[in-house]
Parts: C-alpha cells; sequence; structure tokens
C-alpha cells in the first residue's frame, strides 16, 4: 500500500513562473541601460575624434607657443572638446572651421580657427584668433594682441573736434505750391 499523499505528486512550478515579477523589469533596466550606456559612448568617441583632428592640434601648439597667450592664460594651457567643428576633406584639400575652448592655470579663452590643408603639407590658417575671458583678441597670425574697446564709449565720434551746429530750417519741400485737384 502507498502511504504518500496526493499533494507531493504534482509537479513544482518552473522558474520563470516563481521569479518573473523581478526578473521582467530586472531585464528592461538591463537593456535601457545597455543603450544609454552605447549611446554615451558612441557621443564620447565622436567628440574625442573632433579633438584629436590634426587642425585642432596644430592650431592648440601654435596658441601654447605664442608670447601673449602664454602670459594671458598661464602654462600649461590644455584645450576642450570643440564647440563649433567643421572638417570637410574633396580632392585632396581639406578645410577646417572650428572654436574650442583653451584654458591655463591663469585664464580661459576660445580659440577661434579657418584654415585649409593641401594634400599630405601643413594646414595653412587665415583665421587664428583667441578670445580671452575679459574681451582681448589675441590674433595668432599678428604680432600684438587687440585691445577691446572700454565701455562706455564717448559721445562724440573721435574724428570731430566738436559738436557739429544744428543746420537751419529748411523751408517745406512745396512752400508756395498750391494743389488743386
Amino acid at each position: 500500500m502507498d502511504t504518500a499523499l496526493e499533494g507531493s505528486m504534482a509537479p513544482r512550478p518552473g522558474g520563470w513562473s516563481r521569479h518573473w515579477r523581478w526578473v521582467l523589469p530586472l531585464g528592461c533596466l538591463g537593456m535601457l541601460a545597455s543603450c544609454v550606456g552605447l549611446g554615451v559612448l558612441a557621443t564620447y568617441l565622436g567628440f574625442s575624434s573632433l579633438g584629436q583632428s590634426d587642425a585642432h592640434q596644430e592650431a592648440v601648439a601654435i596658441a601654447s607657443g605664442d608670447a601673449w597667450v602664454l602670459r594671458a592664460l598661464g602654462t600649461p594651457i590644455e584645450s576642450g572638446l570643440p564647440r563649433r567643428s567643421s572638417v570637410q576633406s574633396r580632392n585632396g584639400v581639406s578645410r577646417a572651421q572650428f572654436s574650442l575652448p583653451i584654458e591655463g592655470p591663469d585664464g580661459k579663452g576660445t580659440l577661434h580657427a579657418q584654415g585649409e590643408k593641401r594634400g599630405d603639407g601643413p594646414w595653412q590658417f587665415n583665421h587664428l584668433i583667441v578670445a580671452l575671458g575679459d574681451g582681448t583678441l589675441i590674433d595668432l597670425l599678428r604680432a600684438e594682441p587687440l585691445k577691446r574697446p572700454e565701455l562706455p564709449l564717448p559721445a562724440e565720434p573721435p574724428y570731430a573736434d566738436e559738436a557739429p551746429e544744428p543746420e537751419e530750417e529748411a523751408a517745406p519741400r512745396d512752400a508756395g505750391r498750391d494743389i488743386e485737384l
């Protein structure tokens, strides 16, 4: 005679039916976290590759070697990720236009550059300016920095010795004419 209870013969429920309430949300969160992580990684790699182009490196090297920039920002000078950047290559000619933040221990600035490169030659910049936080512009292609004009500007233009005298009032254009319709 068999003395086993009938309930013990029933099959036990599987793992999924016992744990689905916590496995399903954790699986969804894991998928969401991996998608966000891949997006952040792709964005980081994209921006870091922009910051490491040879045009950016050459422009930062020129700015780091300039005495006016070193005096204003200190040494060492570090560059950040570009804010606006455009690098195009067609028929062996590359053109770049970008702005990227640079900073040193004594201050911050923005390096604005525009130039082109033919073949494997060096970059030829036709616009290479560092804008400092106080408004001073340092043109790296010229000898001395441009100073921002002090505000407020004088009321009179600097070329005028004295204020112009008011003109006499001219007679109305239609003075003396009778108009009949």
